[in-house]
């Protein structure tokens, strides 16, 4: 819900998806669901239902050789039409993988324990797909690794990815390797209970689902405005309502679009508005070099100014010309946020003034 703008947002989301369907394939309660629902042996059913579970695994693969294809510089505008291609690969594997597990089905066995031909068939084509997508992608990590021009953290990103990359491509020829080898001397696989298969595929997803969840954390945390640039947005929030309901057409104006602006974007505005409305205000003012050094004496006079504004005061003249202001056109950025953050800081102690200098100012004129 909250990653799904990108092609590889949406591919992460398929993968994950998959990846939950594949282990509800092998959840006890689960088989036992389909059992009640679907009709056939109930030992039938949750055999093909653990076989499906190859396939689900196969969909995470290739939803990851999509991205990695991406990565390797594929056309991002037929990234859909590709993965069209890949998904119908997985099928037909699939279909493959049910038709040379019918042996290990019909005996109420797992595809280990019932050594064969027809499993030796099912783990080529399981295992195949897998080897190529951790081909690719360990080609990719080098080649990112070799060229130089990476930070420290994504050196350290690419090592890990390199590294599952090689586990998976290991794990997928030794399976195969190994089935051969315990069909042509017709012994038994190590572990016929296949526990070490479901502990591989269970710790590829976790770590699937433990990377997806650091663009998600980061996504969560700009929407509750936890990070840097939300917790400044909250900080200016007061002083840019009370400066921008004084002086409201310095306001910009805003696009028909309904989703919330992004946090960098509502930040700059904000800064840009109480700027403005700084720059508005000051005529209303008598203002000198020192009133602009000190804070707490810059937003007094500051709510001075609206209560002169808002009660209809003509501007005054003021022939000071103070150095220490935002101001537009300045070049650093960085130090006028922090100016404005630093008034923001004072402000709750001034906003009182707003009405009270207000209504001084209302009982002067009566007079």
């Amino acid at each position: 819900m909250l990653l799904r703008d990108t092609i590889v947002d949406r591919l992460i989301n398929r993968a994950i998806s998959a990846s939950l369907v594949g282990m509800l394939l092998r959840e006890s309660w689960f088989e036992q669901a389909l059992t009640s629902a679907l009709p056939g042996d109930d030992d039938t059913v949750v055999n093909l239902a653990r076989q499906l579970s190859f396939g689900a695994i196969l969909l995470i693969v290739s939803n990851i050789y999509g991205i990695a294809k991406l990565w390797d510089g594929a056309d991002p505008d037929k990234a859909w039409q590709r993965q069209r291609v890949y998904d119908l690969i997985v099928a037909t594997v699939t279909v493959v993988i049910l038709v040379a597990g019918t042996p290990a089905r019909r005996a109420n066995l797992l595809v280990d324990q019932l050594l064969g031909w027809p499993t030796v068939v099912l783990w080529i084509s399981f295992c195949l797909p897998v080897g190529i997508t951790a081909v690719l992608v360990g080609r990719i990590c080098v080649r990112e690794m070799l060229t130089g021009d990476i930070t420290r953290q994504e050196r350290v990103v690419f090592v890990v990815i390199l590294c599952t990359a090689v586990a998976l491509g290991l794990d997928a020829s030794t399976i195969v390797i190994e089935t051969i080898g315990c069909v042509l001397t017709d012994q038994p696989v190590l572990d016929p209970e296949m526990h070490r298969k479901a502990l591989s595929f269970a710790t590829s997803t976790f770590f699937a689902v433990s990377v997806s969840a650091i663009p998600l954390i980061s996504t969560l945390t700009t929407r509750l405005g936890c990070d840097r640039t939300g917790r400044y947005v909250r900080r200016l929030q007061p002083l840019w309502t009370d400066l921008t309901a004084a002086v409201p057409e310095v306001v910009l104006a805003t696009t028909a679009d309904r989703r919330p602006p992004d946090p960098a974007i509502r930040l700059h505005r904000m800064t840009m508005e109480i700027r403005d409305s700084l720059l508005h205000l000051r005529r209303y003012v008598s203002l000198d070099d020192a009133d602009y050094q000190d804070p707490q004496v810059y937003t007094r006079r500051i709510a001075e100014a609206i209560a002169a504004k808002t009660t209809g005061r003509p501007p005054v003249d003021s022939t000071a010309k103070p150095k220490n202001r935002a101001q537009p056109g300045v070049r650093d950025l960085n130090a006028e946020l922090h100016e404005l953050l630093a008034l923001a800081h004072a402000w709750p102690q001034v906003r009182g003034l707003i009405t009270t200098h207000g209504q001084r100012l209302d009982t002067s004129q009566a007079r």
